[in-house]
């Protein structure tokens, strides 16, 4: 009977074992990469596109703080109509009265009627000034003497030719034949003792020589 080396056995048996550790190394390398590995349940297409609803990312927001300065621009309007300018009146100055009595009108030819002409006197004193006395006359002598009336301050008094009834503003010659003549004529009015206050005269008078 032959004998087996001692050397020989070993060898083989040491081989068996290297080879059987790495039979066991590999198994468990497996065993932990499948546990370590996390498995989807298989889903159907069309489930899955019904199922999952894709969520949209927020843009984050950015924060701060800003400031901003205005300069506020005012614009006025004006609606309406625009004012028509006032012109300006130019101020007529008043005469200053020169005192005394005086003749200012002649009504000589009448409209209404020829006895309706009358001499209207005017009293520019700030005074009362009594005519008792006083005479008015033409150029042909024909005289009003005045009766017992005062003219106060500032008025005037009418003597017409016609008849009437007096008052503060009308005295009456009491004639029936116009005294002035509608051509031309001169008025004379002087006080009760014969000094001549004033005169006028209108028409052919005016323009020539007259004697009071």
């Amino acid at each position: 009977m032959r004998e087996i080396p001692v050397n020989r056995s070993f060898s083989r048996f040491i081989k068996w074992f290297l080879g059987l550790l790495l039979g066991a190394g590999i198994v468990l390398i497996a065993r932990a990469s499948i546990q370590s590995t996390t498995y989807l349940p298989l889903i159907p297409n069309e489930e899955i596109t019904t199922t999952l609803t894709p969520t949209p990312s927020r843009t984050p927001t950015p924060t701060g703080t800003i400031t901003i300065t205005v300069t506020p621009t005012v614009t006025q309007t004006i609606t309406g109509t625009l004012p028509t300018a006032t012109p300006t009146r130019t101020q007529t100055p008043t005469p200053t009265l020169v005192p005394g009595v005086f003749i200012v009108d002649i009504e000589y030819a009448p409209l209404t009627h020829p006895l309706d002409e009358h001499v209207t006197i005017r009293n520019q004193f700030k005074e009362f000034i009594p005519l008792q006395g006083w005479t008015l006359h033409d150029e042909n002598k024909n005289v009003f003497t005045f009766p017992r009336y005062t003219l106060t301050d500032l008025a005037s008094v009418n003597v017409w030719t016609k008849s009437g009834v007096i008052d503060p503003e009308n005295l009456y010659w009491g004639r029936t034949e116009p005294v002035w003549n509608d051509f031309g004529d001169c008025a004379y009015l002087r006080d009760e003792d014969g000094t001549l206050i004033d005169s006028m005269c209108y028409g052919n008078r005016a323009l020539g020589q007259f004697s009071p």
